[in-house]
């Protein structure tokens, strides 16, 4: 009788252990496979009124960044943080960081947006609240009088007291106002297609468009 239950006891713990491990490798093999969008590039001859600054660590959140900045012929940088690598190692210290609400070392640190009237900043939902490099850089950047938007991809949620957190840190380092919008993709097994999350953000972008320019004082 003994011996049945050991082996019942051991055969459901490799059970869990493989469940365990299948997911993690499905959630690794998925952050390396998504919708690549039309690549975007400014027009170096046009002096642009917007600008977009990103971080995407696997690349949903970057293929929709680029149809916003395409959508407002915006400047656009990516913000590049080497401790989420695409591996165990960079999904622990991403885990960590975003339930600990750590900042994170960022390239660049701080952008020079004198020169803009719309900035927009984006990056996936990490337990519920935006990415810490996106916190970080607000933190070593001061907004001058910038209409703020945040833009946000994620599997389940957000809590929307984090998003007035991050919203009174933009209005406390000098932006004029702030306007959220997001798109939410789906569980890991369900998600939307790549290119049905480019159409929501234009959808968005068709009902926001004009109240941001008029907002920013753009033409």
């Amino acid at each position: 009788m003994r011996m049945s239950l050991n082996k019942w006891v051991f055969s459901l713990i490799s059970l869990i252990l493989v469940s365990v491990g299948t997911s993690f490798a499905f959630m690794l093999w998925k952050d390396r496979t998504y919708y690549h969008s039309r690549p975007y590039a400014p027009d170096k001859d046009r002096e642009a009124e917007t600008l977009v600054v990103y971080y995407s660590r696997s690349g949903h959140t970057e293929s929709a960044v680029r149809e916003i900045a395409r959508r407002f012929k915006a400047d656009i940088v990516r913000l590049e943080a080497e401790i989420y690598s695409l591996d165990f190692k960079g999904w622990r210290n991403a885990a960590r960081d975003a339930d600990n609400h750590n900042l994170c070392e960022i390239d660049p640190k701080w952008v020079d947006m004198s020169n803009y009237k719309l900035v927009v900043l984006a990056s996936p939902i990490w337990l519920f609240r935006p990415a810490p490099p996106l916190w970080t850089f607000v933190e070593n950047n001061d907004f001058q009088d910038n209409l703020v938007v945040l833009f946000n991809t994620f599997n389940s949620r957000f809590k929307q007291e984090y998003i007035t957190e991050f919203e009174n840190k933009l209005l406390d380092r000098g932006a004029s106002d702030f306007d959220h919008i997001f798109v939410k993709r789906g569980r890991i097994i369900h998600q939307k297609s790549g290119e049905r999350v480019v159409d929501e953000v234009w959808e968005k972008l068709n009902e926001k468009e004009q109240k941001w320019r008029d907002m920013a004082g753009m033409e």
